[in-house]
């Protein structure tokens, strides 16, 4: 009987069998050494991005089956899945490189008429008639004046974005802890609901990406009432698989819910406006 002989993993040196399609000391794939172009690509966009199978497969599921994703998760499918987290993240960085790119448009107008505004800005904020103002009153009237140009309020909108799209780190989770509040009695642990709102809160930016992109293409009013339709639609088939309730539970649940989550997001958003303001 031939015994084939062991080979050393170039990662970590240690010998193994060459039948082994991956090191089993630190994982590494049993392939030469030498990288091609391709290879080079490949590793990028599977440690950035994850754009392999396992990404197909997870939006497949996240799309076409609400609610099983999370529950396959919490049943212990793991590694045949994108991380909520990782999933959340990607889809999020490409909902706001969307949004972004919708304006560029108005960014351009806004930056031909920037360094003019500047100028009117500092005119006005170091006006004579200000330092007669106490320091309080003083700081509200140069926000106020500065926001009267084009390039303070174009300012002021980036700074808004950038602290909502940070300020979703903590809104998902507080959004999980009401559907902890009201959801206990199928998962009475607080992770589950987690996952949940992490896996929602992707879908719900998918389908923005997708109206964005259709309205930069044809901007009809129509498309914003189909949106909300098909938002409500989904997010009763999320609650009512994923939760598994009666439709009247359901149904009912979801309106406390959808209560709550507005008055939570009318305090997040007021809370991003205010710091949007003060670090202007």
């Amino acid at each position: 009987m031939t015994t084939l002989k062991k080979i050393s993993c170039p990662n970590c040196g240690k010998t193994f069998d060459p039948e082994f399609k991956f090191c089993p000391y630190c994982g590494q794939e049993n392939k030469e050494p030498t990288l091609k172009f391709k290879d080079l690509l490949s590793e990028f966009f599977s440690a950035n991005f994850n754009l392999d199978s396992k990404f197909i497969q997870t939006l497949k599921v996240l799309l076409l089956f609400p609610g099983r994703l999370t529950r396959e998760i919490l049943q212990g499918k793991r590694t045949k899945y994108v991380t909520p987290i990782r999933l959340y993240l990607l889809i999020s960085l490409v909902y706001f490189f969307v949004i972004s790119f919708s304006q560029k448009d108005n960014t351009l107008v806004s930056l031909n008429t920037k360094d003019q505004d500047q100028n009117q800005a500092a005119i006005v904020i170091d006006h004579p008639q200000n330092d007669s103002l106490n320091p309080i009153t003083k700081y509200i009237v140069q926000k106020t004046q500065l926001l009267s140009t084009k390039s303070g309020k174009e300012i002021f909108w980036q700074k808004f974005k950038n602290s909502i799209s940070l300020g979703m780190f903590i809104f998902i989770p507080l959004t999980a802890w009401l559907l902890f509040l009201l959801f206990r009695k199928p998962y009475p642990y607080y992770v589950p609901h987690l996952i949940f709102a992490f896996h929602f809160q992707s879908v719900i930016f998918l389908i923005f990406i997708f109206f964005t992109l259709i309205r930069m293409v044809l901007d009809w009013d129509i498309w914003i009432l189909l949106e909300l339709i098909i938002i409500t639609f989904l997010s009763f088939k999320w609650f009512l698989n994923f939760y598994n309730l009666s439709w009247g539970k359901t149904i009912f649940k979801m309106i406390l819910f959808g209560v709550s989550w507005t008055f939570l997001l009318l305090i997040f958003l007021t809370i991003s406006f205010g710091f949007s303001l003060l670090t202007l």
